[in-house]
């Protein structure tokens, strides 16, 4: 009996082995991927119940079948991706907040310093997916500190709808929560002790027209215009 649970048990692992081997490779598939690979695995058993079935089906029986099958799966894995997407976007950490359409084409990386990792997050921020990495701020303001809030303010201001200015405490809360989560300065995080006074000089200094060139900069180097 002994001998019978140790050939049971290597079966087991290797089966657990073979099925950890077959999600990891799953986990790399992109979700059109990973459709195409259900739909084929779901097309087996009906293309072996055509085999040992003992009807005579015609070719255009046969078409219609798959056809039909499709059009089930397709319909099915179109729901569960939208469950599955809503899923991740109530997740996102965008505390609320909706974002303009960006083109990563467009997006000047040597105006902003992004590199790769920085325009994948940022595309993940503003189509409200959860992020891998926080985006890399490097703007480097006069006074030659580790990063330049006003600057990632007039950035910020361009990229959520309706942008940023005048806003009440606690969406401001949400905002100091959203740059926290999504952005970083090079080399260090966002002091959140500065986040409200800094906000206030920026949104005066807006007003006064002390940004404008700043403004125009980024909206040309997001290819706004």
């Amino acid at each position: 009996m002994e001998k019978l649970g140790n050939i049971l048990a290597i079966w087991i692992h290797k089966q657990r082995t073979l099925s950890k081997k077959m999600e990891s490779k799953a986990r790399h598939l992109s979700l059109n991927g990973l459709s195409i690979l259900i739909i084929i695995i779901s097309f087996i058993p009906l293309t072996l119940l055509f085999f040992i079935s003992g009807n005579n089906y015609t070719w255009l029986e046969i078409l219609a079948y798959y056809i039909f099958q499709l059009l089930l799966l397709l319909i099915a894995l179109v729901f569960v991706i939208g469950w599955f997407k809503a899923k991740e976007m109530a997740s996102s950490d965008v505390e609320g907040f909706s974002f303009v359409e960006l083109s990563s084409k467009k997006i000047d990386k040597e105006y902003f310093g992004f590199d790769e990792s920085d325009i994948e997050n940022l595309e993940l921020l503003t189509t409200l997916l959860p992020s891998k990495k926080k985006i890399v701020i490097r703007e480097v303001p006069k006074n030659k500190q580790s990063g330049n809030l006003r600057f990632l303010f007039s950035f910020l201001d361009h990229i959520i709808e309706d942008g940023i200015q005048g806003l009440g405490k606690e969406s401001r809360d949400s905002l100091s929560s959203l740059v926290q989560k999504r952005f970083s300065f090079d080399g260090s995080e966002i002091n959140p002790n500065t986040f409200a006074s800094s906000y206030s000089k920026w949104s005066q200094k807006t007003k006064e027209g002390d940004y404008d060139d700043t403004r125009k900069a980024i909206t040309k180097a997001l290819g706004f215009s």
